[in-house]
């Protein structure tokens, strides 16, 4: 009877443990499924959310809350490489890809006694030997505990887990295969799916940065044309520009100007010969970002920089003038000090005009092989320009000068007359003008030829011109006749003048190398005022001449101012209509 009811006991003993054992197994399938649900939620509702940071690090950080996990890295095949694709609290960047083939090799050789378990399907937690292996390959930090390497491999492709378990929640997971199956691919799949959306981003940034260097290559391009473009245009206008201007002044600033637009200098200058001393060059004219001191710039015709920047036929860089002196010159220290970078010289006649000097340009950039070649060129138009303007100036000079007395003509005479006079009358002015000549000269010429003559015109020319007003022009009116318009004089002012004129003249002695000891001369004078006397042109010639004339039937060597009486002289008229007429004045008088 006891023995029955032992027996029955055990066998009922038995069965509930069974049943227990079912139960929890049972339970134990739930919590699986139940915590497989969790993490795959977990990890795609963390993918899914909009944030600044990348897909994986997100399902890595919520990998770490659901299994209460430490730093961990998480490395997936690709071709023979386990890359490390996913971690927390590590630098993927440190750590070092591992060759799957290395990883073989040593699970093959190692004993299986070292590694804590094998679990259901295909995967494996690997034990202390692998541990060290793998984490001296991937030179993962040696400050990590509680460490669990894990390995699984589906579908020929692998995922190793490594990092710290410390309440071992995921090693209790891992010997699920039914966890294994769905939570490893799927973490393998968002790596690689991140993976390989950073390398088409990578690529699409190599495409922008390709791209970018491709529109910068066609913006140089496009720039070179247009330069060359603007080259052509440009030079056409700005040679029309400079070659249609006859003030030198007005083409040195239409120079600087050309420059400034097209080089964008910071600053520009322009040295010319002193006026003073021709072997100085001083500034001037300049424009930009210069100061007053760079008056103080000085370059001497002696100095070693003149002979070297002369001697080079094309624009240089002062920095490398500079390096190649011999000794400190106190121009190119000014110059450089000033923000002056380039020198070219202007050339005319085959001499040094001047130099221009440009600093650097403005904003960001330098010169290039292109803006230095404009700068030269257009340099030597503006040299040619001033070398036209010279000529033009000679030529000029020569149409308005007498070549003999090297004084005005009667052409600019007349011209000066017809503009002094509309002054005059636009300001309500009063003008004089004398007509002098010289008493007897047939006579002189005669006796001591004409060669003598025409050194007493010579000298008798400088003599007049150091008697008069800077504001007055002196002219040869023709033969020993000579004019001098004098502005913004009155009748008592032209008396004064005229009679002191003709005795300074009587009481010069000239020396002459044609007649011994020299000889002196005698003027009869003329003159008349606008508008008292004549308010024409030709009318003011008429009564100035007029007064000449009577001052020579007066004995000669006077000086006579007209007045209305000399109208009434018929033979003063007659004398004055001849000579006008053989001049080319047609008045009816």
């Amino acid at each position: 009877m006891i023995l029955t009811v032992v027996l029955l006991v055990g066998k009922h003993r038995m069965k509930t443990r069974k049943i227990t054992m079912d139960l929890y197994k049972k339970g134990s399938e739930l919590t699986i499924k139940q915590k497989v649900f969790e993490v795959c939620r977990s990890v795609f509702n963390s993918v899914r959310c909009k944030s600044r940071k990348s897909p994986v690090l997100i399902a890595a950080e919520a990998f770490k809350k659901d299994f209460k996990l430490g730093r961990f890295v998480l490395f997936c095949s690709e071709r023979n490489i386990l890359l490390p694709l996913m971690g927390v609290g590590l630098r993927l960047r440190m750590i070092k890809p591992i060759r799957i083939e290395l990883v073989n090799n040593f699970l093959l050789s190692s004993n299986s006694n070292n590694r804590r378990g094998k679990y259901p399907g295909c995967g494996v937690v690997l034990g202390e030997n692998e541990i060290k292996m793998i984490s001296r390959l991937a030179d993962l930090p040696s400050d990590i505990s509680n460490l669990l390497f894990f390995l699984y491999e589906f579908s020929e492709q692998r995922v190793l887990f490594a990092g710290e378990d410390p309440h071992k929640e995921l090693t209790r997971f891992c010997a699920s295969d039914e966890f294994n199956q769905a939570v490893w691919p799927l973490l393998y799949e968002i790596c690689h799916s991140n993976n390989n959306i950073k390398r088409r981003q990578e690529k699409i940034r190599d495409l922008e940065k390709e791209l970018n260097r491709v529109k910068i290559e066609i913006t140089n391009l496009n720039s070179k044309v247009k330069q060359k473009d603007f080259n052509l245009h440009s030079f056409l206008d700005i040679s029309n520009r400079i070659f249609t201007i006859y003030d030198e002044h007005r083409l040195i600033e239409t120079y600087l100007n050309s420059i400034a637009s097209v080089l964008s200098p910071s600053r520009i200058a322009i040295l010319r010969r002193s006026k003073s001393d021709s072997g100085i060059f001083t500034i001037a004219a300049s424009s930009g970002q210069v100061t007053r001191d760079v008056q103080m710039l000085e370059l001497l015709t002696g100095s070693e920089i003149y002979k070297l920047l002369a001697a080079k036929k094309r624009v240089m860089v002062l920095p490398v003038v500079s390096s190649g002196l011999q000794s400190g010159d106190p121009f190119m220290e000014k110059a450089l000090a000033f923000g002056f970078t380039h020198i070219e010289k202007l050339y005319v006649g085959g001499k040094i005009y001047g130099f221009v000097l440009i600093g650097d340009k403005s904003g960001k950039g330098s010169y290039t092989e292109a803006d230095l070649e404009v700068f030269s060129t257009m340099s030597n138009m503006t040299s040619l320009a001033i070398g036209n303007i010279q000529q033009y100036r000679l030529i000029e000079k020569m149409s308005y000068t007498d070549s003999m007395t090297e004084l005005y003509n009667y052409r600019y005479f007349y011209k000066r007359l017809n503009e002094e006079i509309f002054r005059a009358k636009r300001f309500d002015r009063m003008l004089a003008m004398v007509i002098f000549d010289i008493d007897n000269f047939k006579t002189f010429n005669d006796t001591y030829g004409h060669q003598a003559g025409d050194e007493v015109l010579k000298n008798l020319a400088v003599l007049v011109t150091r008697s008069v007003r800077a504001i007055d022009i002196v002219s040869r009116y023709g033969g020993e006749e000579f004019c001098v318009i004098m502005p913004d004089t009155g009748f008592a002012n032209c008396l004064i003048f005229v009679e002191r004129l003709r005795k300074r003249i009587e009481n010069y002695k000239f020396v002459s190398g044609y007649v011994d000891g020299g000889y002196k001369i005698s003027i009869s004078i003329g003159g008349a005022i606008y508008p008292s006397d004549a308010q024409t042109v030709d009318r003011l010639i008429y009564c100035a001449d007029m007064a000449l004339l009577k001052a020579k039937a007066e004995g000669r060597n006077r000086s006579m101012m007209f007045n209305s009486s000399m109208l009434e002289d018929e033979e003063l008229k007659r004398n004055s209509q001849h000579q006008l007429t053989d001049k080319g004045i047609y008045e009816d008088i």
